[in-house]
């Protein structure tokens, strides 16, 4: 073949290998292979919306700061302060208390004491005589017998009841005959009345307490009393 038919079919293939590959360019886009995000580190893209967002608040707040810029709207997102605000207290939860000391109420203490005064009547007893009764309730012995009707040499019996003065007033000497406290040795024919005349100005009851004797206080011979 001549060299000018040789050359068109070379500059027809090359034609045809050129149409072709511009057709299947233009209709046919590339096929690429999507990557799976979730086998990667890397955060998920932000969508374009959220973009958009940022972008516009960002444009809005750096022309806010330039002097005449725009006036924030009332709609615009109010600040955000970082102050902390105040927190309520309660009083009464942050006063320090002050302690109340209480008050105790002691109980009256009642100290046992003997009977003030002495009784308006007395009967006598076995070894006893009313000059002994005056000297052991402090009274003058004159009163007594004077509002009784008796007199120095008069022996009432056992039993009869005497009339005692209230004022006080013996002054006949001593009242105690004897110096006590002491022991006694009883002997035979002793009463508690008979011992306590003897010393004058004791008691009987208080013979009684302090021998923790018991009704109807009979004593033995040799017995041995503490005199208070």
């Amino acid at each position: 073949m001549s060299k000018k038919v040789w050359l068109v079919i070379l500059i027809a293939v090359a034609l045809a290998v050129a149409l072709s590959a511009c057709q299947k360019s233009a209709s046919n886009a590339p096929v690429t292979t999507p990557t799976a995000m979730g086998n990667f580190p890397f955060p998920t893209p932000i969508p374009d919306d959220a973009l958009k967002n940022v972008l516009a608040g960002t444009q809005t707040a750096v022309a806010m700061t330039k002097p005449g810029g725009p006036t924030p709207s009332a709609t615009a997102p109010a600040a955000v302060s970082l102050t902390k605000a105040p927190v309520a207290t309660n009083p009464q939860a942050t006063q320090t208390p002050v302690p109340v000391q209480p008050t105790a109420t002691m109980p009256a203490v009642v100290v046992p004491t003997a009977t003030p005064g002495h009784p308006s009547t007395y009967t006598l007893q076995k070894g006893e005589f009313p000059f002994c009764i005056a000297r052991r309730y402090n009274l003058n012995i004159a009163t007594v017998f004077s509002i009784n009707g008796l007199n120095i040499n008069s022996k009432p019996a056992v039993g009869a009841v005497l009339k005692l003065p209230a004022e006080t007033g013996w002054d006949a000497g001593n009242r105690a005959l004897i110096p006590h406290p002491a022991t006694y040795t009883v002997i035979d024919g002793d009463t508690i009345y008979a011992v306590a005349c003897a010393y004058g100005d004791v008691d009987p009851n208080a013979i009684i307490a302090a021998n923790s004797l018991k009704s109807p206080y009979d004593l033995t011979a040799g017995q041995s009393l503490q005199i208070p």
